[in-house]
């Protein structure tokens, strides 16, 4: 009988659930008799573990366990990640995998994100997270040199018809909120139903004034018009205000000390809280379609809209004084005066996404194949007055309090973009006498950009290719070796106003996906090489470029295992080196604020009987390696150095259906800097949330 798991009890929880003897005799059984739903961007119907890539799936359980309550929290404990490079942003969430950035979609349609215009994640909302590591074109088209992030949202499960939660949370810096999830069927047979989430948060930033207030709202229905086609409602609004943070510390006072031996407190506020505002709304509304047409051909529509508007006005400081050739000068030479600036955004932007594919599944004695074939289409339009430069004043370091309360009026230039991009692709995968895998790919993709205030155009005609091939071999050994690549136009304007070039990437990996026979779980050794051409860079005001060539490589080590039926252990390593490669000298430089070695551990035990049944303590650790300062920096190259953090979790059953829940990271509030460029960061304080739940 045919198994279909959604994404509430995830593919990567099946497998760590599944007793690893078992996995390993049946393992090309399972992975045919699991149909995903809902969301995915795993097109094939592929688990994670047997893909030959780099595919994470992240579930509910992982999110709350760990508290997620920001999206850019989701791979402290995942191989490959450097999270929250710039500090926990109040308003943003900063990602980098492979040491590249990454493209963030939801439900399987990928969003476009420029400047602050980048769609924010409400994570109550959320059932399932996947990831793909690395260069991928094949998914989405267009999309970054690091990899997906696509947010799976609640779905009205039929076996979720009558069930849901209510969740309180408090915690420190005056954060509070709460949380509803419902699902009613609509109808006798429960073949209509609705999920309603609500969601209200918020908390303070580290920064002295600054904090966010989230409100979120997510109606889904769900449609099932017969036994072979299903239809999907999705909606959703949220609402972000708040005074954003301002995180943009001076190398001096941070990285090394005043001339008088102290360092800048990790809440000063260089910015101008008392003017400082932002307002983020968006709306989201789409389909997912599906029908099988028997004979093993099924045909997928889907399609969002998203409506963006915007109104920020952020003051911040550059990172140094100047002399007149521009040289950066220590703030404490220049009587601690630096230049100010306010970024100032008031404006919207409108997306249409669009996917319509067929997949064929054929087998016979020693062939078991899908063929995938399909077009997307993506619009997006920008009309905001915009301006990085849109207030100047002159910021006293030594007193920040005089920077606050810029009156005047900043004034930002009119700024008319719009993107489009159409693909074509055909992806197959063939599992070859129950031991091979091989998986190719071709897709081609026509985008073009213009910004109409400057009459400036960019197009690409681009052709990506991917390819890759698993061996499954016997105890539970399946090596695999995958192609990929990926191109992206960056939507908006570079520093020097004008429009990006497109950005290509080519990636080779080698990995090994080991699933035990005397151990109950998934161990996972990847290593990679990839050339970036054209990747971003920032320059000593703040503003962006693109890079000509840059090389990266690294290693991953992941081990997600059940040591015993009530203790699990996670841990990860990652290695990655990144380098820019001067075409005129050959010089190559190391990149800034990507740490060359990463290693994080988690593990918890739930107690079963006694006294204590219905406990669970865990407790987690954060190593991140040293980086480096940009080139031409105050520090030029200077070394950031490495830091330590330990997470604690407890977590208490009440009874089957309240659940008491704390969670405190950085529990010696460790003062440490994130990472260094042009600026310095400093990482995320202590942070305690208490939850109290209770499910029916």
């Amino acid at each position: 009988m045919k198994k279909t798991f959604v994404y509430s009890a995830l593919t990567s929880a099946v497998i760590l659930a599944m007793n690893s003897a078992y996995a390993n005799e049946q393992k090309v059984e399972e992975l045919d008799e699991i149909t995903v739903t809902g969301g995915s961007m795993f097109r094939m119907g592929e688990v994670p573990v047997y893909q030959a890539k780099s595919a994470v799936a992240i579930t509910r359980e992982d999110l709350d366990k760990q508290d997620v309550l920001k999206a850019d929290e989701i791979g402290r404990y995942q191989a490959g990640f450097t999270n929250q490079i710039y500090g926990s942003d109040t308003n943003t969430n900063w990602f980098r995998v492979r040491g590249a950035e990454v493209t963030q979609a939801i439900n399987g349609l990928p969003t476009f994100s420029y400047g602050f215009f980048t769609p924010q994640v409400e994570t109550f909302g959320l059932e399932a997270i996947e990831i793909t590591k690395g260069a991928d074109s094949m998914t989405f088209g267009a999309a970054q040199a690091g990899g997906l992030i696509n947010y799976v949202t609640k779905r009205p499960h039929k076996e979720q018809v009558g069930k849901g939660e209510v969740k309180l949370t408090a915690g420190n810096k005056n954060q509070y909120g709460i949380g509803v999830d419902y699902t009613a069927g609509l109808n006798a047979d429960d073949s209509v139903r609705l999920r309603s989430v609500l969601g209200y948060g918020t908390r303070d930033g580290d920064w002295d004034k600054t904090k966010n207030e989230t409100f979120y709202i997510a109606p889904t229905l769900e449609w099932d018009i017969s036994d072979r086609t299903h239809l999907t409602i999705l909606a959703s609004y949220q609402r972000d205000h708040g005074i954003p943070s301002s995180n943009f510390y001076p190398q001096e006072g941070t990285l090394r000390s005043l001339p008088n031996g102290s360092y800048y407190s990790r809440n000063v506020n260089f910015g101008d809280p008392l003017n400082d505002k932002e307002t983020n709304r968006q709306y989201r509304i789409g389909y997912e379609f599906n029908h099988d047409f028997a004979n093993g051909l099924k045909g997928y529509s889907s399609y969002s809209y998203s409506h963006i508007q915007n109104n920020h006005r952020g003051g911040y400081i550059f990172p140094s004084a100047y002399t007149t050739t521009y040289a950066p000068v220590a703030p404490s030479a220049n009587n601690y005066m630096v230049s100010g600036n306010t970024v100032y955004n008031n404006g919207k932007m409108i997306t249409h996404t669009l996917d319509n594919h067929l997949n064929w599944e054929y087998e016979n004695t020693w062939l078991k194949n899908t063929l995938s074939i399909g077009m997307d289409y993506r619009h997006a339009k920008v009309d905001a007055l915009y301006s990085q430069y849109a207030l100047a004043y002159s910021a006293n370091l030594a007193n920040y309090h005089q920077n606050w309360g810029q009156s005047a009026t900043p004034i930002g230039t009119p700024t008319h973009i719009k993107t489009r991009q159409l693909g074509l692709y055909l992806q197959n995968q063939a599992r070859i006498a129950e031991k091979y895998v091989l998986g190719f790919g071709i897709r081609h993709d026509k985008a073009k950009q213009n910004e109409y205030t400057s009459s400036q155009t960019v197009k690409n005609n681009h052709t990506s290719y991917s390819g890759s091939l698993m061996y499954e071999a016997p105890y539970g050994i399946n090596p695999y070796f995958s192609y990929s690549e990926s191109f992206n136009i960056p939507v908006g304007l570079s520093g020097n106003e004008r429009l990006y070039d497109p950005q290509i990437t080519r990636q080779y990996e080698l990995g090994v996906k080991y699933l035990p026979t005397w151990l109950d779980g998934v161990i996972t050794i990847a290593g990679f090489r990839a050339k970036d051409n054209g990747a971003l860079k920032m320059n000593g005001v703040g503003t962006t470029t693109q890079d000509d060539n840059v090389y990266r490589k690294g290693f991953e080590l992941q081990a997600d295992v059940n040591i015993t039926p009530n203790w699990n252990l996670t841990l990860a390593y990652t290695y990655t080196k990144s380098e820019t490669k001067d075409k005129a000298t050959g010089e190559k430089v190391r990149r800034p604020s990507i740490p060359t070695n990463v290693f994080a551990l988690i593990t918890d035990y739930t107690f079963n009987e006694g006294p204590l049944n219905g406990l669970t303590l865990g407790a987690g650790l954060r190593y991140n390696g040293h980086s480096v300062t940009s080139k031409g920096s105050l520090y030029s190259h200077a070394q950031v150095p490495s830091y330590t953090v330990v997470d604690l979790i407890a977590r208490y059953a009440i009874t089957q259906n309240w659940i008491a829940q704390v969670n405190i990271d950085n529990v010696g509030n460790r003062r440490y800097i994130a990472s260094c460029d042009y600026y310095c960061y400093y990482g995320q304080e202590r942070k305690m949330n208490a939850s109290l739940t209770y499910k029916f």
